[in-house]
């Protein structure tokens, strides 16, 4: 029967989990801000509405109503039980042996009107954060037998990762990670972010401004010791690898005026100033606030600036990259050698957006696939707290050829508020081959369409429901989408789009992977000029395949496109204008095209193109 989930924290929404159809409400794409949480006056006043549309595509009596235990301060909507439960149980809080027995819970709810349901109310169940997460990962990735990682950034509370056991319908917790030892991944990365972007959820631009950065060895050690301590490090050695002679004795990170150098005995720098802090001062003394200046083992001081522009944010950015990479590589290794039975390997959590990083796993040769939910990060939440809680008969059934299919685009139906503007002209098509024909032509003739279409994208990535297409067959094309139309940052890649049976003409790495956008491939040496538009500086690409069973007619239309600019391929991002979540109404479609240089929006299921 079907189970309700709710996320009260960023990237908060509502979702619901039935044995044929899931459907994801996120927040951000209601109220129109992004990363949206339950202390937002609309959010709270709208996510009412929300349950009772999941009430109405329920295909049976809603049984119960799973709550993601991490939420905002601000939030003045939640049930009495699950703040009783966090602030005040300490096997909740700090469950250390008592994992397994703390990630589901029952928590009282009176009066909660959010969990009122058609024939009374409905019981309440607290889910863990990151074994929401984890449930996601692993009851949408189709493996019968999976290990289950999850990596976070701020985390839950002390919390920043879990690992699982997935067995069928069993998910067993095993392991948590905490900020205080690492692997602080998630953390670090976001401190630079926002020393160098302005905010926590600007990992992505850091993740695209590393390529235009080198590595620095000296660097390196340092970064790898804000990730992890040393004496973390050497207390699990066969997860986090000891950095031994290359721990950066003689270094210093400088906050304002105060110097703060290597602390042998701690194994790090604020470790052991950090030992008797709060959990809240732990998360912001490593996730709050990045160092103003770093003295390398060798002497060198590096002065951090601000921006993108800064040499040294670059090549911290690439540093950072590398030491994720390394550490990362090392921990699922370990993880594998620990638990060797698991030939899968589910990932979610916030770091599970690294490209490149999830890339270095899948190639690595350790498991036989790495499965990421589209909405890997705090967006997917909801659901992961729904299938979490429901009865095993409830989730996704395992195997099928192309699992998480149904995630990807789980999400409403385009609605339609605002009529058709004065001086817009719609023109509908006779056939589904003559759309594909016309949208081509436009495409070769360097125009830029929105073409929505289908349920909506979960998750952060614009997966050709809710997308502007471009052709890459012309020089300016990634600038003129990217940059005018969208006002995004230079060093910002773009994706390609490509028909999966032709992609390895193209494109080398994990082409089995790259459906949903979350694994990094390389473009092709010999073309690296003619794929000039979605090659990315470090000659990556972040491509999404197309099946032409689920996706016939952008399969068509890259197809005919390469019958006029000899290209199959597109370049795809997500359909909203600057810092504005993905659209979701065709009057803010109609309005990008009134205030940018987009020139058309087609709506694909109505075989309909609007100029």
């Amino acid at each position: 029967m079907p189970t309700i989930g709710l996320n009260f924290g960023h990237d908060g929404g509502a979702a619901l989990a039935q044995p044929r159809g899931l459907h994801v409400i996120e927040g951000e794409r209601q109220v129109g801000l992004r990363h949206v949480c339950g202390g937002n006056a609309r959010f709270a006043g709208e996510i009412g509405d929300w349950v009772n549309r999941l009430h109405a595509l329920a295909r049976g009596p809603v049984t119960a109503v799973a709550v993601a235990d991490w939420y905002t301060p601000a939030c003045r909507i939640l049930p009495d039980g699950l703040v009783e439960l966090v602030s005040e149980d300490i096997t909740w809080s700090r469950p250390g042996d008592a994992l397994a027995t703390s990630v589901l819970r029952p928590v009282k709810s009176v009066d909660w009107p959010l969990a009122d349901g058609p024939a009374g109310p409905l019981p309440v169940v607290a889910v863990r954060h990151h074994f929401a997460h984890a449930a996601l990962a692993h009851y949408t990735s189709g493996a019968a037998k999976a290990l289950t990682l999850v990596l976070d950034g701020t985390g839950n509370y002390a919390e920043c990762g879990m690992v699982c056991l997935g067995d069928g319908p069993s998910l067993t917790p095993v392991l948590s990670f905490n900020n205080r030892t690492g692997p602080r991944f998630g953390l670090v990365y976001e401190a630079l972010a926002r020393r160098v972007h302005g905010g926590q959820f600007d990992t992505g631009k850091l993740l695209g401004l590393a390529a235009t950065g080198a590595t620095d060895p000296d660097l390196l050690p340092v970064l790898r010791t804000m990730l992890a301590g040393e004496r973390a490090r050497r207390t699990a050695p066969d997860l986090l690898a000891p950095l031994g002679g290359r721990a950066p004795a003689g270094s210093a990170l400088r906050y304002e005026d105060t110097w703060y150098p290597y602390d042998e005995d701690a194994g790090g720098y604020l470790d052991g100033l950090l030992a008797d802090a709060t959990d809240d001062d732990v998360v912001h003394s490593y996730g709050g606030v990045f160092p103003d200046e770093i003295r390398t083992p060798r002497g060198h001081r590096h002065l951090v600036g601000h921006s993108p522009g800064d040499p040294v944010c670059r090549t911290l950015a690439a540093t950072l990259q590398t030491a994720v990479e390394e550490d990362l590589a090392h921990l699922v290794t370990g993880l594998h050698e620990r638990w060797p039975g698991y030939p899968a390997l589910s990932y979610a959590g916030g770091c599970a957006l690294n490209i490149t990083a999830n890339t270095r796993i899948s190639e690595s040769g350790l498991f036989t696939r790495v499965s990421i939910p589209t909405c890997c990060d705090d967006s997917g939440i909801a659901l992961g707290a729904a299938l979490a809680a429901a009865a095993p008969e409830d989730r996704p059934a395992a195997g099928g050829s192309r699992p998480g299919a149904e995630l990807a685009y789980c999400g409403p139906r385009l609605t339609a508020r605002d009529p058709l503007r004065t001086g817009r002209t719609r023109l509908t098509l006779a056939s589904d081959t003559a759309l594909v024909d016309h949208v081509a032509a436009l495409l070769a003739g360097r125009k830029c369409v929105a073409w929505l279409g289908g349920g909506m994208e979960t998750g952060p990535r614009a997966l050709g429901h809710r997308s502007l297409l471009v052709s890459p067959h012309w020089t300016g094309a990634r600038r003129h989408v990217s940059q005018t139309i969208k006002r995004r940052e230079w060093f910002r890649p773009v994706a390609p789009l490509c028909p999966a049976e032709v992609a390895d003409a193209y494109f080398t790495g994990p082409l089995d992977h790259t459906d949903t956008m979350l694994f990094a491939v390389r473009v092709r040496e010999e073309l690296a000029e003619q794929l000039a538009e979605v090659r990315h500086i470090d000659g990556t690409a972040r491509l999404q395949t197309v099946h032409a069973a689920e996706h016939p007619l952008l399969h068509r239309l890259c197809h005919a496109l390469a019958g006029r600019t000899g290209l199959p391929i597109l370049i795809n991002t997500s359909a909203n204008g600057g810092g504005r979540p993905i659209l979701n109404d065709l009057g803010d479609a109609l309005e990008l095209l009134d205030t940018t240089a987009l020139d058309a929006v087609v709506l694909a299921d109505e075989r309909a193109v609007i100029t």
